[in-house]
């Protein structure tokens, strides 16, 4: 199991703090100070806040925002800076219940914002570390810009090799057994950072060519990468995201099947996944191109579910083989009861329908045992390793495969 790297520099983190009350900032503030962040700017209000990110030089790294504030909540802050396109992740700090602090995360996620958990009052160094672990993950270079990437520029990614994929482990939470992974496509830009998964099929979908150029590329390296993996066998398989919008090709199952032939991979170790939330608005044309997929035997994930209204409709009628069940809803199940709700309420699906649980994000023991007794199938996240090239991966899994023939 991995933690976060011990070489994250936390002093190059700018931290902005919105609490309405000036003793709690100060106390946030210290505790910050404390773990080795100095760039903290204070405000007193949603529109102090607003103004701040607004700021031409603003570069926040992280967001802490109180909800019961005066004038402008917490909740219409967090609206404006969705609104704002903010970078920033942002992290919920209330002594509100429990599900109220959850409620509101979850409108920062459906606006497109980093959200990052919640935190009961008063801010701990305990309490911070998660969060640190996590910008830890998706850190930039120092001094990165944060603007939109244009077409253009992701166009000459593709050429350049900048844009790369990495493999997270599946672990089979029952026997402790590998069980394959998950491909995530990153854009290592000098000029830009790391830019994650997300962002890079945003930019992709504006443009109906380069959703197909960058699908092409990403199915054709995963394919290189299975065609080339030592451990063959049934316990081995990837899985990897799409746009929603590839959906929308009619002969994808077709151009997928060519490509599995050129590469000599049984299309069974390759599983398409589909985000829930960004399903295309055309149902007949993707439940078309999904039906025909797994015609092609190819596998098929409804991918952070859980998080969109329409996954219970996708889910029964359409032949998904697996279900990802959302990070948010994963990421601290073990202590929030209205989270293991819904788990659970997830995972009896899966087997009702006879298709496999996925658990993504699990980030300690506490979650990973907590699964193993909901009977969860599958679970990945940073508790089990983060994700990794694939030459690294050969090497993890081989180790793996050696030292873990039993139960964790």
């Amino acid at each position: 199991m991995t933690g976060p790297s011990a070489t994250f520099d936390v002093s190059s983190l700018r931290v902005l703090v919105v609490d309405d009350q000036e003793h709690a900032r100060r106390y946030s503030q210290c505790i910050l100070n404390e773990a080795g962040i100095d760039r903290v700017t204070l405000v007193g209000s949603g529109r102090d806040a607003i103004a701040a990110v607004a700021e031409p030089e603003a570069a926040f790294d992280l967001i802490m925002c109180d909800l019961q504030m005066p004038g402008v909540d917490g909740v219409e802050t967090v609206r404006a800076l969705a609104a704002m396109k903010v970078h920033a992740a942002i992290v919920i700090m209330s002594v509100e219940n429990e599900r109220v602090i959850e409620s509101a995360g979850l409108l920062a996620l459906a606006g497109g914002l980093p959200f990052f958990g919640g935190i009961a009052k008063p801010l701990t160094l305990e309490k911070l570390q998660p969060v640190l672990a996590r910008l830890n993950d998706m850190r930039r270079p120092a001094g990165a810009p944060r603007r939109a990437p244009s077409l253009a520029e992701l166009e000459h990614a593709i050429v350049a090799g900048e844009i790369v994929l990495e493999y997270q482990p599946k672990i089979d939470i029952r026997s402790g057994a590998f069980a394959g992974s998950e491909a995530l496509v990153r854009w290592r830009s000098a000029a830009l950072g790391v830019l994650e998964p997300s962002t890079v099929l945003a930019i992709a979908e504006q443009s109906d060519a380069l959703v197909e150029r960058l699908t092409t590329f990403v199915l054709d390296s995963v394919l290189t990468f299975i065609g080339q993996w030592p451990h063959r066998g049934p316990h081995h398989a990837v899985s990897v995201n799409l746009s929603a919008r590839a959906f929308d090709v009619l002969d994808l199952p077709e151009h997928l099947a060519s490509m599995c032939i050129t590469h000599c991979v049984d299309p069974q170790a390759l599983t398409i996944a589909v985000d829930e939330a960004q399903v295309s608005l055309d149902a007949a044309r993707t439940r078309d191109v999904l039906t025909r997929l797994r015609l092609k035997r190819c596998g098929l994930a409804l991918d952070r579910f859980g998080r969109g209204a329409s996954g219970l409709h996708w889910l029964w009628q359409s032949p998904f083989t697996e279900i990802k069940i959302d990070p948010v809803l994963v990421h601290g199940c073990a202590g929030s009861a209205a989270q293991r709700s819904v788990v659970e309420a997830s995972i009896a699906m899966a087997r009702g329908l006879g298709v496999v649980s996925v658990a993504d994000g699990v980030h300690g023991r506490s979650e990973w045992t907590y699964l193993q007794r909901a009977g969860c199938d599958h679970a990945q996240g940073p508790f089990i390793a983060r994700p990794m090239t694939a030459v690294v991966l050969e090497a993890w899994a081989t180790q793996w495969i050696m030292q873990h023939a039993q139960p964790l």
